[in-house]
């Protein structure tokens, strides 16, 4: 590997990741940021000489020399590359350097401080950044650098004196090395005592039930609000109320760190299931967060799911023209039913037609973003979902506008449109309570959410998607989480809020998945054409049901099954998607966001991925 090959960040992107960290070890200790110095490029010179990093501690103001970092990674045969992990180490070290100014005006000698040294190996681990033994380090590291890097002894001497966090050498499983390696992690009393709390808080939030209407309350049947307007301002002001009261929330939303109490170790913050809770810097609404999804194969590299922000959220919204009871999803409406197979067909039909495209098979064969290896989930059943299939999702969404448009408008299937409700029933909003386990398995509980978020293909993304799994039995509106209100149609906002969609093409934009799957929907032959592919698919998720039972049961439905045929975007379908890749691209990153201090580079080395020459394939026709 070459030098070039070897530096994959430029002089100012490596002075913004240098910065970030510098800025993330400041916050983690408490320095004001009015406290925090000026950083600029350059070089400074001592009576020892020149210094990598010169701090001019009256002026507040720190030069970093970047080659001298280049060179480090350059003499480094065990670097990969220049990101991001050696960076975090200068900025940690040098973030304690200054706070030990700002606290007792000591001036430290940045490169021969040890104190400063074993804070950033702490600070790495409890930010998720494991440190394993390193058998290639050289005989003399301790007289460089004044202790032993695999030495633990005091690295939990850091932790505990300055971090307050009382740990241990344990051992566990690393999914990046994919091997059982040695962590950090809490004592036994550490452990119960942060367990215990943040547990308390959890079964708070799951026992805490918001109330329903009770007859004659504005937004009941009975009384309902004048508009879909006043229904919505009910809504956000109850959410924020209970927002602002929920103590398991606030516990989460100020989190510095994450500790996986499953697993018990630190983990990096993207990983934790909290992530959507995090604050985002610029980040405007709707915007949506790279979350890393829980790993239970060993044997698979985890995926990514990209999912709205979830930081002002209590409720997750619904709405419907008309209130319908029971409520359930499109796959169940029909209580005669009870085999569905020929609807599941069509969804693993839509699956095989969904990999053929580009941008599917770089999000199922993963990418470099700097040194991360990053694979996006691609919710197949949930695009089935958005796409014109039944299925036993219901869609849910965190932006109340979104709800608002779907409870003044209705589909026509004939037209492929939304139009305005001009019907006389009452329309309804629901709003579904974010408990602390809304997002795992509770015991007893057979249904959850699920996030779809942003996908391929845009019409998730916008509408800001989430989605709850349903059984046959299941009643949305009986749901203990689920509350929802009334209203009258007024037709001056119904056509207000229509207008402002863009006449529905703001959630269901032109593209060519919507094209293609509406014109196999809508014609009767072309549906009834499966691929063997198809079948695959559905015998690999019905384990326990024969072959030949499911094929017999397609036939009958009058499916026409051939190896000879295949779902397939057309050739001028693909050239529609080439010719106008990049605008899609830019659009689909235009509000993903990485959490942490390296977010803002992965996210533009994310908008850059089409100049990338590994990638160019998935953007461009050879």
């Amino acid at each position: 590997m070459t030098d070039e090959q070897k530096f994959i960040l430029n002089e100012e992107e490596t002075m913004q990741l240098l910065t970030a960290f510098f800025h993330e070890a400041l916050k983690f200790i408490n320095v004001p940021k009015d406290k925090y110095p000026e950083i600029n490029i350059g070089v400074g010179f001592s009576i020892n000489g020149m210094e990598p990093i010169h701090i001019e501690y009256e002026k507040r103001k720190i030069l970093f020399f970047i080659p001298f970092f280049r060179m480090m990674i350059s003499l480094n045969r065990n670097a990969k590359n220049d990101s991001p992990t050696i960076y975090r180490t200068f900025g940690y070290k040098l973030a304690y350097i200054w706070n030990n100014y700002l606290t007792t005006g000591t001036k430290t000698n940045f490169i021969t401080d040890i104190e400063s040294s074993i804070f950033a190996e702490s600070l790495k681990i409890v930010k998720g950044i494991p440190i394993h033994k390193n058998p290639l380090l050289p005989s003399n590291i301790k007289q460089i650098i004044g202790f032993d890097p695999n030495d633990k002894k005091p690295i939990l001497e850091m932790l505990k004196n300055k971090f307050g966090m009382d740990c241990i050498v344990n051992k566990g499983y690393d999914i990046a090395s994919r091997q059982v390696n040695e962590f950090i992690s809490f004592s036994p009393d550490e452990y119960k005592k942060r367990g215990e709390e943040l547990g308390n808080l959890y079964i708070e939030s799951i026992n805490r039930q918001i109330p329903s209407l009770k007859e004659n309350e504005p937004g009941s049947i009975t009384n309902p609000f004048p508009n879909v307007d006043a229904a919505a301002d009910f809504i956000l002001k109850t959410e924020q109320e209970y927002l602002l009261s929920d103590r398991y929330r606030h516990k989460i939303n100020n989190e510095q760190f994450y500790y996986d109490f499953e697993r018990n170790y630190f983990r990096i913050s993207w990983a934790s299931p909290h992530v959507g809770y995090y604050h985002l810097n610029n980040a405007e609404s709707p915007c949506f967060v790279v979350n890393q999804l829980t790993q239970t194969d060993k044997t698979m590299i985890p995926r990514f799911s990209i999912k709205p922000s979830l930081r002002r959220n209590k409720f997750l919204y619904r709405g419907q023209a008309e209130f319908f009871s029971p409520c359930k999803p499109s796959l169940f409406r029909d209580s005669r039913k009870s085999y569905y197979v020929d609807d599941m067909i069509q969804i693993n039909e839509m699956e095989v037609l969904l990999r053929e495209h580009p941008l599917v098979k770089l999000f199922e064969q993963g990418f470099m973003l700097m040194n991360e290896f990053v694979r996006f989930k691609v919710n197949y059943v949930g695009l089935s979902q958005h796409y014109y299939n039944r299925t036993h999702l219901l869609d849910l969404t965190n932006d109340i506008e979104v709800a608002k448009f779907f409870a003044i408008t209705t589909f026509d299937m004939n037209n492929d449109r939304y139009i305005e409700y001009d019907g006389d029933k009452l329309g309804v909003l629901y709003y579904f309570d974010i408990q602390a386990d809304t997002f795992s398995k509770r015991e007893g509980r057979k249904y959850n959410i699920d996030t779809i978020g942003k996908q391929p293909f845009m019409r998730s993304g916008n509408q800001s998607g989430f989605l709850i799994n349903l059984e046959r039995e299941d009643d949305f509106n009986l749901l203990p989480e689920v509350r929802y209100v009334f209203f009258r149609h007024d037709k001056n906002i119904t056509s207000r809020i229509f207008k402002e969609s863009m006449n529905g093409d703001k959630y269901m934009p032109q593209e060519i998945l919507r094209t293609h799957w509406y014109t196999r929907m809508a014609d009767e032959k072309e549906r009834k054409k499966i691929s063997y592919e198809a079948l695959k698919i559905n015998f690999a998720n019905n384990p326990h049901e024969s072959h030949s039972h499911i094929l017999k049961e397609l036939q009958k439905k009058g499916f026409e099954i051939s190896n000879k045929y295949k779902s397939t975007f057309t050739d001028d379908e693909l050239d529609l998607y080439y010719k106008n890749s990049e605008q899609i691209w830019a659009e689909f990153c235009s509000n993903i966001y990485f959490y942490g201090p390296e977010g803002q580079l992965l996210k533009k080395h994310l908008v850059n991925l089409p100049n990338d020459k590994r990638y160019r394939w998935a953007f461009y026709r050879n």
